[in-house]
């Protein structure tokens, strides 16, 4: 029922009719209740809304620059002012696309559940669904955990409702290993920061968002699944065939898309974390002049900038946002 006259719901004089209430569906009240029509089940729909962090003293401070093995700053240590000035750059080119952009504004210093700062730069893993947020546990490090309090509260705050929060001994990072094929099709990338309890925890709520086929994505030398495949257009994607498994690979070429390889170095240079603002207009990194080249001869404009001290942190344009609101996109041809 889309449309319920409120008089039949509620008369002068007479009890609430509780069973025509329940036959209203969440998805028709959204806006009412929740002010806006939250839901990004696309990766290259046209962006409405998103969410970002600022880089601060969370991400880069003394204590992380003195043992940079543990804090994963394997290519040297970024420095804080390039990272700031990166973000900034990215964040004008979104503005300028008529996107609106909100900030996570996490507090600094923000410490986890382990007595480490929380690194908040990639609000990503803030992943939302038709109809609200999943709320992500986070694996891998310890000084990774405890950004999910941060996420829930900023979400509530600007009115996204909150549809599930990981739990028990789940691990799921949905911003960097949930890749939309089409609103009905998700991609999982299963490694260190997303295990199989987190996955199956979130499968019902994915299911009634609509969600008719999840396909779990395996690969190796990273942490998250956006760093070796990423979605460009309907249907052309870019790969990293030395990092993704064989079996995504055929799954994906089996669903109609043409995949672009990366070359080695351009992967290094986290090519395939692109960050789609509508169909066929995508921000990646500067310094991969192949796979730029290889997009625009297939119609992709691309906005190229640099993203260097972030790849520093293992991070690109797509970890750098939380997708709030998005169109649809197109769906996959049957």
């Amino acid at each position: 029922m889309n449309i319920i006259d409120k008089a039949t719901i509620t008369e002068p004089g007479k009890i609430p009719s509780a069973e025509l209430l329940e036959e209203i569906d969440y998805m028709d009240e959204l806006e009412l209740v929740w002010k806006k029509r939250w839901g990004a089940q696309s990766e290259i729909g046209k962006l409405r809304m998103c969410m970002v962090s600022k880089p601060s003293e969370n991400d880069v401070y003394e204590e992380s620059q003195k043992d940079p093995v543990h804090f994963l700053f394997l290519d040297g240590v970024p420095k804080l002012e390039r990272l700031q000035k990166q973000h900034d750059d990215f964040v004008n080119v979104l503005k300028a696309e008529g996107v609106e952009v909100v900030y996570l504004n996490p507090p600094v210093p923000c410490i986890g559940p382990y007595g480490q700062r929380v690194r908040t730069w990639g609000p990503a893993s803030a992943f939302v669904i038709n109809g609200g947020a999943i709320v992500p546990r986070y694996g891998y490090a310890p000084w990774r955990r405890g950004r999910e309090v941060n996420l829930a509260k900023r979400l509530m705050e600007i009115g996204c409702p909150i549809l599930y929060t990981v739990h028990g001994k789940g691990v799921l990072e949905l911003g960097g290993n949930g890749q939309w094929l089409d609103p009905k099709h998700l991609l999982i990338g299963i490694g260190k920061t997303t295990n199989l309890e987190g996955v199956d925890q979130v499968r019902p709520i994915l299911e009634r968002a609509g969600i008719d086929e999840i396909h779990l994505a395996h690969f190796v030398d990273t942490i998250h699944l956006d760093v070796v495949f990423g979605l460009a257009d309907a249907w052309v994607g870019v790969v990293d065939p030395k990092r993704l498994h064989y079996n995504t690979m055929a799954y994906l070429k089996k669903k109609g898309l043409e995949l672009i390889e990366v070359p080695p170095d351009e992967a290094k240079n986290f090519a395939c974390n692109l960050f789609a603002i509508e169909p066929g207009k995508v921000v990646m990194s500067a310094g991969c002049p192949k796979t730029i080249e290889a997009l625009k001869e297939r119609g992709v404009t691309v906005i190229d900038l640099d993203f260097s001290d972030f790849i520093k942190m293992e991070g690109g344009p797509h970890c750098c946002v939380s997708s709030l609101i998005r169109d649809p996109g197109p769906y996959l041809p049957k």
